[in-house]
């Protein structure tokens, strides 16, 4: 039996399989699962000293289809003993489909030592979540994309049932197939998610597309649930909006996710 993943190695590059399908089209890949990707690649990518991603920007320059081998390549803008900065391009057939900038940053353990400095909070909003087994999961609903049934289990609150806008995520197959999943990968993957977190269902013909990802992460996240809690808000005199959250995982929050979103209303005369 063929191993379920969400890509498979496929000569120099990646063939997404049909769990990678996003909300916004069946033939598509959800930038969750881009991202993702983009984690397993930088892993590879070696280090002078051992580092750890620590912010990430992202455009989804546009759909990454399905069935077309995604390529990427990466190059090193900025390479030294405390920072790193990587380039990454995904292509498809040779058409650029996502560019990011990963920014590392070098580990060392500097607990217990006098002097350094400490959080000015310790709140971890996932604590506000419902539990997750109280939430529903999406596999159980017919609505959304195969990537939020198969590939990730998604159990999010109900903007009008809870007092908190959030979601709790975790990845169910392999980011490659044959391969372990990547500390990096279980970082990107929910980056994406934060779209339009809080947001109920849309009017007719309206669409809220989001282009980016912007992130920064304070460590490798630990445990394979992963909570989210933010809001969205819009910008209806430019038709924009944007979506922010903290990551959180069992030992709290590792991390802060935003995306923007271009908001559009389909008319016969657009």
């Amino acid at each position: 039996m063929t191993e379920a993943a969400l890509y498979r190695p496929d000569g120099d590059g990646y063939s997404a399989t049909e769990i990678t399908a996003g909300g916004w089209s069946a033939q598509a890949q959800s930038g969750g699962a881009v991202l993702a990707l983009l984690g397993h690649v930088l892993d590879d990518v070696a280090t002078l000293t051992p580092m750890s991603l620590t912010r990430l920007t992202a455009d989804l320059v546009r759909p990454a289809p399905i069935g077309v081998p995604l390529r990427v390549h990466h190059s090193i803008v900025r390479e030294g003993k405390k920072i790193q900065v990587v380039e990454l391009t995904a292509t498809s057939d040779g058409i650029e489909v996502a560019r990011a900038r990963a920014l590392r940053v070098r580990n060392a353990d500097l607990r217990g030592i006098d002097g350094i400095p400490v959080s000015t909070t310790d709140d971890d909003p996932a604590a506000r979540l419902p539990p997750r087994d109280s939430l529903p999961n999406m596999i159980d609903s017919d609505g959304p994309a195969e990537f939020l049934r198969s590939g990730v289990e998604f159990r999010r609150t109900h903007p009008t049932r809870h007092e908190v806008n959030g979601l709790w995520c975790r990845l169910l197959v392999p980011v490659v197939a044959g391969e372990p999943v990547r500390a990096t990968s279980r970082a990107t993957l929910p980056m994406d998610l934060v779209n339009l977190i809080g947001v109920g269902s849309f009017g007719r013909g309206v669409t809220a597309i989001n282009a980016d990802v912007s992130a920064h992460v304070l460590r490798p996240p630990v445990g394979e649930w992963i909570g989210l809690v933010g809001d969205t808000r819009f910008g209806h005199q430019v038709g924009h909006g944007v979506s922010a959250a903290t990551m959180s995982d069992d030992d709290g929050v590792f991390g802060l996710t935003s995306t923007s979103q271009v908001v559009d209303v389909a008319s016969p005369d657009r």
